[in-house]
């Protein structure tokens, strides 16, 4: 039965129903699974196909990183300001922006490249990137700053919350698992259509997260229900949390989680393509049709979600015996370990051996050992990502006693304010590094702009139909559509390899280890947080119980 909460009156909501579960977990099918899509396709998509050199990425992705970090305030202090009704504070809001997404996706997506009049214009083409990030950006805000807040609203009791969270987790790293294995069989930057089989990736995958969405809006049901917290929007108010001791800790674990996990999910495929198969790849874009005869890179992308699937009881399990802490430390530990060993991966010294289409790695580091590497790093990331997401009820259970009110919106605000914020910094510092290394980015040109025997070769030789005249010369290949080039990097520079290494392997490590010293410090426990619900739902806060009650609470954090 759903209760609702007058103003500094706690009321516990008990058991949630498994329907109820599912329905709320069905959210996160488009926050881990739009995360994953964009992370893992987003640099291959703007530097090989569209065309924008990675500093140019680097300015990118931190403009509209910033802007989805000062949007999302906004949206918080209005849905903690809004009357509960039918859809409670925060479904309404979903239900709003839920179309909106599938518009913001594909136009994210969008190969602006194919447009000929500015397919060698660099600066436009960064423009119409920027403003459709930022189109997506809010579209994505309007839905997951209300489902974050909408999260600690579906119970107050810390073990069944532990449940909720869990499910949900599990239903974003089986979207996250899908979203990183099904969109490389649509889209890949040699598919010969000029990126065109990205609009059809964004449509369909697009369309998965607006229903998914839609289903939580619809069907979930908050057990808890706070009244309508309406506050002045102001720097001091939106920065509040930050006097909470322990809401700093649980932030400073879920920015270095999230921004580890952004550089590394962002230069997955090109660490495995121009780094581990630095022979293999050149070869495979000259072979027509050709594929690799095992895509490691993909098969190991995807065991690291289904390593987080299977790793979750343990570390549900290494909660209840001991404490969050704990486990996030605990797959930090392991995650920053495997991460260290990779730098030691040989890359390919001799070429690899090819039969018809099929392109088969013939030294450097095995199929098998990528593969194995991909499981590892998933049962060190499950911990690192899981605490800080089951966490947020209780850091919101704390700022209740705190400051003596229920406001989760601007929790939520401030933290995806500032966690952004730390993505764009990771996301701004990781593509300069392989920049300013000599990373080379796809560009394009007219026939009457390349080499005389290039030009020759695309337009006098014999094509099989549906094959777009193409040719390689040097570290490139030339490919022809219509009146304009594509001019496609094959292989990275020794420089830029190496800039990509330390890119994927030292940054992440450092990040991870300033994770750890952070968690070290994080006291909330189970039996801490049990206490405070329980304080909360005193209901006369003038007490002299409730003052001593509170004032040894807090000094316990």
């Amino acid at each position: 039965m759903k209760k609702t909460i007058e103003k500094n009156t706690t009321v516990a909501a008990g058991k949630v129903s498994l329907g109820n579960k599912i329905a709320f977990a069905c959210g996160d099918i488009f926050g881990g699974g739009s995360f994953n899509v964009i992370n893992f396709l987003f640099v291959e998509f703007l530097t090989l196909v569209v065309g924008l050199p990675m500093t140019s990425l680097a300015v990118v992705l931190l403009l509209t990183k910033i802007w989805d970090g000062v949007i999302d305030p906004f949206i918080g202090k209005i849905t903690d300001g809004k009357t509960p009704g039918r859809l409670g504070k925060r479904r309404f809001f979903m239900l709003v922006a839920a179309p909106f997404v599938l518009v913001g996706f594909v136009a994210l997506f969008f190969p602006w490249n194919i447009i000929p009049s500015i397919a060698d214009n660099v600066p436009v083409k960064m423009f119409l990137v920027i403003v459709s990030y930022m189109f997506y950006a809010t579209a994505q805000s309007l839905v997951l700053i209300p489902y974050y807040s909408h999260a600690s609203e579906m119970t107050d009791d810390y073990t069944e919350r532990n449940k909720v969270n869990a499910l949900r987790l599990c239903f974003s790293l089986a979207s996250s698992l899908l979203c990183v294995v099904l969109p490389q069989y649509i889209a890949r930057p040699d598919n010969g259509d000029n990126g065109v089989c990205y609009i059809y990736m964004a449509l369909a995958f697009g369309g998965v997260f607006v229903v998914s969405v839609l289903v939580t809006a619809l069907f979930s049901h908050e057990q808890v229900v706070y009244p309508a917290v309406r506050r002045k929007l102001s720097l001091r108010e939106f920065v509040r949390p930050l006097q909470l001791r322990t809401y700093r800790q649980y932030l400073g674990m879920q920015m270095c989680a999230s921004m580890s996990m952004a550089i590394m999910s962002g230069f997955f495929y090109t660490f495995f393509n121009f780094y581990l198969r630095n022979n293999s790849y050149p070869v495979l874009m000259a072979t027509e049709g050709g594929h690799f005869a095992m895509p490691a890179a993909t098969i190991a992308a995807a065991l690291m979600f289904v390593s987080q699937i299977i790793a979750m009881p343990f570390y549900l399990k290494l909660i209840k015996m001991r404490t969050k802490r704990f486990a996030y430390i605990a797959g930090a530990a392991i995650w920053a370990s495997v991460t260290a060993t990779m730098l030691l991966l040989p890359r390919e010294s001799i070429a690899p051996s090819v039969a018809g289409s099929v392109v088969t790695a013939s030294s450097g580091t095995p199929d098998w050992l990528v593969i194995l590497y991909g499981f590892l790093l998933g049962f060190g990331i499950c911990g690192t990502v899981f605490v800080p997401h089951s966490s947020f009820g209780d850091v919101c259970d704390v700022g209740e006693l705190y400051f003596g009110q229920r406001t989760e919106g601007g929790f939520s605000g401030l933290t995806n304010f500032l966690n952004t914020t730390a993505q764009a910094i990771g996301l701004f510092i990781a593509p300069l590094i392989v920049g300013f290394a000599g990373y080379e980015q796809t560009t394009y040109a007219s026939l009457a702009e390349l080499p005389s025997d290039v030009a020759a070769t695309l337009t006098s030789g014999t094509w099989s139909d549906g094959v777009k005249p193409w040719v390689i010369v040097d570290r490139f290949k030339y490919v022809m559509y219509g009146d304009m080039v594509q001019i496609q990097p094959i292989s990275q520079p020794e420089g830029a390899q190496i800039g990509i290494l330390i890119t994927f392997t030292v940054v992440p490590i450092v990040v991870l280890v300033i994770g750890m010293i952070i968690a070290s410090r994080f006291k909330l426990t189970r039996e801490l947080q049990q206490r405070i619900v329980e304080c909360n739902r005193i209901a006369d806060k003038t007490t002299d119980e409730y003052k001593k009650t509170r004032e040894e609470l807090l000094s316990q954090l």
